[in-house]
């Protein structure tokens, strides 16, 4: 009885699994295709692009436009790319905000009005001053005014 239902239960496994893969393997001929159109009609794009300034100027000027519109965009995809090879900041451990994390221990009470005082906070950053966060708003608020009645 057990090895029926031992055979019964590898069966729907490897159906599922067959379904899984043909599913898979569907959908990756799917990206395929529709990649292959997309870079068909982006290059059907740029010939009709040159086509109509190859009218309007001539072909070596046209030539040029279409290949310093490629270099730009080029050389922003790359740069993106650059800035998302770049390793994140290290993100602080679990429980650093809350004195869990392995900083070590204040040296003494004495220190304790030291850090008390107003300045820099424990975690290195600034607090803002009230005027400043008045002050900032204020601005932002103004130019909106200015660019609102401009449009």
């Amino acid at each position: 009885m057990l090895r029926l239902l031992l055979a019964i239960a590898g069966a729907e496994v490897r159906q599922a699994a067959r379904v899984a893969v043909r599913r898979t393997a569907i959908t990756a001929a799917l990206f395929v295709i529709g990649g292959v159109l997309l870079v068909a009609a982006f290059f059907a794009f740029l010939v009709a692009g040159f086509v109509l300034l190859a009218e309007r100027y001539d072909p070596a000027t046209a030539a040029l436009i279409v290949a310093g519109f490629m270099l730009i965009v080029g050389l922003i995809f790359v740069l993106v790319a650059l800035l998302r090879t770049r390793r994140p900041p290290a993100r602080p451990s679990y429980g650093a905000g809350l004195g869990l994390s392995a900083a070590p221990p204040p040296a003494s009470p004495a220190a304790a009005p030291a850090a008390a005082a107003p300045g820099p906070a424990p975690s290195g950053k600034a607090e803002p001053d009230v005027s400043t966060v008045l002050a900032i708003a204020a601005g932002a608020a103004l130019v909106g005014l200015i660019l609102g009645r401009r449009v």
